[in-house]
């Protein structure tokens, strides 16, 4: 396999820490951006106990680390000019932030991808693989849901922000002669996950093991697939499809599951049975989509297949959360 030089944003966040360490093993050199130092531990497979401050760069051999805002990923520009392909995952993906701070996407999720593109297009660089996400689908009616829905329609600023980089990477493809990879993420979930559902009952649970509220009617559909799985397919999938100058897969699992079948994995994972109190509405919050089950016929055709059933996954999850506790 063609060893690479790659950038990856948000390279110490939940799925970008996953991704790098595997690209680093795999022997490829790693460069990441990321603004968020205190999530230095999940790098440690390369960086150790080497300091980090903001406005750094820090690393050894075949690893470097830019702690700073990819919004300012121009100033590295120097040490970028020979990377082959950038994996683009830096966003801010809280949906439920984002009702306090409406802009926060914008700036973070929309103007940070126009600054990953001008670096592609000053540097030269030809390759893109992108962090899209299912939320933008909205409330579809059409499930399992395939990639080419004709009627797009997000209801949370972090999906609309979604739909706007899809657009502007399509674009800059288009006449920059670029090429991208764009994959649509169910619900992701496992090692170095930081926030959703599990960890949300956990921490209800820490404080309450008589009670546990559930929000929404339980009933919300979703295909949560494991972490390992998603960075397979986000290395894989490239190296197999390079027809189109963009491609567009789903990602997510072959099954589905319930909230509340989720909530009573955890109590039975964690060893307690509580009474379930569900707060009502189809929702969880504003924002939350009730069904996410997504058509992956695409992404099983060239090969990728998740290898963790969903309760497999959210089993090894509510594991991996406890042994880190």
């Amino acid at each position: 396999m063609q060893k690479n030089n790659v950038l990856v944003t948000g390279c110490a966040g939940f799925i970008g820490s996953n991704l790098a360490e595997e690209l680093w093993n795999q022997g490829h050199s790693v460069f990441g951006i990321d603004i968020d130092t205190k999530k230095k531990e999940n790098l440690s497979f390369a960086l150790g106990e080497t300091q980090s401050s903001y406005g750094s760069m820090v690393g050894i051999d075949r690893f470097r680390m830019i702690w700073d805002d990819i919004n300012k990923v121009d100033s590295y520009k120097i040490f970028l000019n020979n990377i082959d392909t950038i994996y683009h995952l830096a966003a801010s993906a809280d949906v439920r932030k984002s009702l306090v701070d409406p802009t926060c996407d914008l700036y973070n999720n929309v103007n940070g991808t126009n600054s990953i593109l001008e670096l592609m297009r000053k540097a030269d660089i030809k390759n893109l693989v992108f962090a899209s996400s299912s939320a933008m689908y909205g409330d579809t009616k059409v499930i399992p849901t395939p990639e080419d829905l004709p009627d797009i329609r997000p209801n949370s600023m972090y999906a609309a922000s979604k739909v706007a980089n899809e657009a502007f990477i399509n674009a800059y493809c288009n006449i920059y002669g670029m090429k991208a990879w764009m994959f649509r993420f169910s619900h992701v979930i496992g090692r170095h996950e930081h926030r959703g559902v599990i960890i949300d009952l956990i921490a209800k649970l820490n404080k309450n093991v008589e009670t546990l509220e559930i929000l929404g009617d339980g009933n919300q559909g979703k295909s949560f697939f494991d972490v390992a799985d998603c960075v397979r397919g986000l290395i894989e999938i490239p190296q197999k499809d390079k027809n189109k100058s963009v491609e567009i897969y789903n990602l997510a699992n072959t099954d589905s599951m319930k909230i509340k079948q989720v909530a009573k994995i955890v109590c039975e994972e964690i060893g307690v049975n509580p009474i379930f109190k569900y707060t009502g509405g189809i929702r969880g919050w504003p924002g939350d989509t009730p069904n996410t089950i997504l058509d992956i016929t695409k992404a099983l055709s060239v090969g990728w297949k998740p290898k963790y059933d969903c309760k497999t996954a959210v089993r090894n999850t509510v594991k991996y959360l406890f042994e880190r506790k």
